[in-house]
């Protein structure tokens, strides 16, 4: 991947430079796709790294649960049959559950995995993959979306025994009526139009739009809502003050990160919140695991509880209605 750390829009309804980006977003750099680099490419990359590391290849895993949001649904299906298209004929894959989820994809990974680990071996492992190159179907001159979102992709395995229990995890979709917005309009909403490509060319295409203010206040409201979920849900029987709980949050932007982080810090102080946003940006569905990834001793540090929680679009009803959800960690 590459690494912009200014603005390539040419839109005078993008940013004039870095820092604008900077103070507007809280994102200093984030990944963009090489030239030619495509999502297969990604997924290779990930299946490479694993056997390196002595974890596998994707045919060793009972499961690979794919997450590769888009504005085209097709999308992800055609990434999991190139993924099918690539092994073959020298192996075959397991079973690819598809996702285009966006912000929630990796809790809804999360969710799906631990449902399909309740009657398997205790051995079984399943993989979850999560591709998102989001200037594809972003304007590089929507200031709602060009200085947060980059690319990234992780690969994360969930096993039956080891690891850290998920002791709650909970997906929620709500409605957003018209009536609790100041000016109507969708939440979300697909264009097909004249664009400018994250490396400044004009482009016709379908691109995301978003409404800014409503996402803003109810993306806030259902984060904490979702932490607290999983605060409620455990504190009975887990002593939650006493560690210190460490929070891994989605990270749509640097304002709504910092409202909810003072939110959250008024209502449970002894929450602690990583982010890495102002060198990764807003990596969708890949934000909470590449945030764990980062943090390695995160995964074998038991005095330490952590709490996943995201917000954000909910691709079926993107135009109404929202998506939320938090996972303990013990």
């Amino acid at each position: 991947m590459s690494r912009l750390n200014k603005s390539t829009s040419k839109s005078s309804s993008g940013f004039p430079n870095a820092a604008a980006v900077l103070r507007s977003t809280g994102v200093s750099s984030r990944r963009i796709l090489r030239i030619g680099v495509q999502p297969l490419d990604l997924a290779v990359a990930l299946e490479n790294t694993l056997d390196q590391q002595n974890l596998g290849r994707f045919s060793d895993f009972h499961a690979v649960l794919l997450c590769h949001s888009h504005t085209d649904p097709a999308a992800v299906l055609q990434l999991a049959d190139n993924l099918r298209q690539h092994a073959a004929p020298l192996t075959r894959l397991p079973d690819i559950q598809t996702f285009n989820a966006g912000c929630t994809g990796f809790l809804q990974q999360l969710q799906q995995a631990r449902h399909m680990l309740q009657n398997t071996a205790a051995d079984t492992r399943i993989l979850l993959l999560n591709i998102e190159t989001p200037e594809s179907w972003h304007c590089a001159a929507d200031r709602a979306f060009c200085g947060i979102v980059g690319a990234a992709a992780t690969a994360t395995i969930i096993k039956k025994q080891g690891g850290r229990p998920i002791t709650w995890l909970q997906i929620n979709h709500t409605q957003v009526p018209d009536s609790h917005l100041l000016q109507p309009g969708p939440l979300f909403h697909t264009e097909f139009t004249r664009t400018i490509s994250f490396r400044g060319q004009t482009q016709h295409r379908c691109v995301m739009r978003m409404h800014g203010e409503a996402v803003f206040v109810h993306g806030i409201e259902l984060m904490l809502q979702a932490v607290r979920q999983a605060h409620q849900n455990t504190s009975a029987t887990t002593p939650i003050t006493s560690p210190p709980v460490t929070l891994i949050p989605h990270q749509p932007s640097g304002k709504l990160l910092r409202a909810f982080t003072a939110a959250l810090q008024s209502e449970l102080p002894h929450i602690n919140v990583l982010s890495n946003l102002q060198h990764s940006g807003n990596t969708i569905s890949a934000t909470i695991p590449e945030l764990l990834a980062s943090h390695p001793t995160l995964h074998n540090a038991p005095s330490s509880p952590l709490i996943l929680a995201a917000s954000g679009i909910c691709m079926p009803q993107m135009h109404n209605c929202m998506s939320f959800g938090s996972a303990y960690l013990a």
